[in-house]
């Protein structure tokens, strides 16, 4: 009997081809794999060592300060390295500092060590107190970016960005805490009587005593100037991230528009003319503005405006104008809890006059400025004197032309 080969089905063998090669591929992927890890670990000078922690860190930096003084040194941090090191942080937050056009958080105005405090809060996660100074919405964004960060780094950027974009050093160099908050980085440069005419404007809604209107308004007596420039600085330069950390976040849409066109000189200015006039302080003293007399004593006060004589005509005018404004405010000024309408009674005429004005153009003026702008568009500057002389006068208890008696020719408001 014949003996027959038996056939091999060609598939079969296509598939053994296959599964060989695929095979091979694997045994020469894993070999390959052997030898580059063995080829890291034993290079000479490539030995991976064991991370520093943050005390050696921290005691590596303090060594590299005494071994290296430099005039660049400010706040623990070295300005010049620091720079250097801004270079990737100016992809977000702009080589002047201003976060692209508000699209990332500015840097102008922050203290080198309340930057240094933020920037390690995002290294080493203290997710709590970034959200107790408004930055707990950017914990996730920045923690990447901090993560990698020395304590040295931390220091020399914080200097930089301190320098560099107007916040100063913050501190008294690590003296006691109550005495740097009144500091707020340096007594401010300025000039009171530039300040006092560029204030008029501010009066409006400030008050000229600049005690906000009866508290409609911010009351901006007893500050430090160098804390009102932050402030006004981070209201033109758009910087919400600090306004938030300070309690003025909601503020922001009112003041901006009215601070944006302020020169660094207008901020000075005003910040010490504000300090000097309603008690403040520079650099935690006796406000003192460049005025010459070194702090000592604060300048004189300027007398109290003499009241403005108005005819009764023009209260009566106010009072029948003052009609539709007590449906919000009150028949007797007294401000109105359903429409959060604020206390008009005391207000003097001329900040009445010049807020009216303001809504009059459109610009809103505080929270309440989408009721008060319709209300304001139409009124002729003879209605806005009038309701200006009427508020001023309402709290008295018997307005001109009531008595019985002799009429009086006019009536005094302030």
């Amino acid at each position: 009997m014949a003996q027959h080969t038996p056939k091999v089905d060609p598939m079969s063998k296509v598939v053994g081809f296959v599964s060989a090669l695929v095979l091979l591929a694997a045994v020469f992927y894993l070999v390959n794999a052997l030898f580059n890890t063995v080829d890291r670990n034993t290079t000479v000078g490539e030995v991976v060592e064991k991370p520093e922690t943050k005390e050696e860190t921290k005691t590596a930096s303090a060594d590299d300060a005494a071994e290296k003084p430099s005039a660049d040194d400010s706040a623990g941090g070295n300005i010049a390295a620091g720079e250097q090191k801004y270079a990737s942080c100016a992809a977000c937050h702009g080589a002047d500092g201003k976060g692209q056009g508000g699209a990332f958080p500015v840097m102008t105005g922050i203290p080198a060590d309340e930057a240094e405090k933020k920037l390690t809060a995002y290294r080493d996660g203290d997710q709590e107190y970034l959200k107790s100074v408004g930055l707990g919405d950017r914990y996730g964004t920045m923690a990447p970016n901090a993560a990698s960060l020395s304590d040295e780094d931390i220091a020399d950027l914080a200097a930089y960005i301190g320098d560099a974009f107007g916040g100063g050093a913050g501190g008294n160099g690590g003296g006691d805490a109550a005495a740097d908050a009144g500091n707020g980085g340096g007594a401010v440069d300025g000039d009171i009587s530039a300040g006092e005419q560029a204030y008029a404007s501010c009066a409006a809604c400030h008050g000229a005593d600049g005690n906000g209107q009866g508290g409609a308004f911010p009351v901006l007596t007893e500050m430090d100037a160098s804390d009102l420039q932050k402030k006004l600085i981070a209201y033109r330069d758009g910087d919400q991230e600090y306004l938030k950390s300070v309690g003025l976040g909601d503020r922001y849409g009112t003041m901006a528009p009215n601070a944006s066109n302020l020169s660094d000189d207008d901020i000075a200015n005003l910040s010490v003319y504000i300090a000097d006039a309603f008690g403040g302080t520079n650099n935690g003293g006796a406000a003192d503005g460049g005025n010459g007399n070194g702090g000592a004593e604060p300048a004189a006060k300027a007398e109290p405006a003499e009241p403005v004589i108005v005819d009764e005509s023009l209260v009566k005018q106010g009072r029948a104008l003052y009609s539709s404004c007590a449906i919000c405010h009150g028949d007797e000024g007294e401000g109105g809890e359903l429409f959060n309408a604020p206390k008009l009674v005391g207000t003097k005429m001329d900040q009445t006059i010049n807020l009216l004005k303001i809504y009059r153009k459109g610009q809103e003026m505080g929270p309440n400025s989408y009721a008060m702008i319709p209300q304001a568009k139409n009124l002729t500057d003879d209605d806005i004197e009038a309701l200006g002389a009427y508020i001023a006068v309402m709290d008295q208890e018997e307005l001109p032309g009531e008595s019985d008696g002799d009429a009086p020719a006019g009536a005094a408001a302030q």
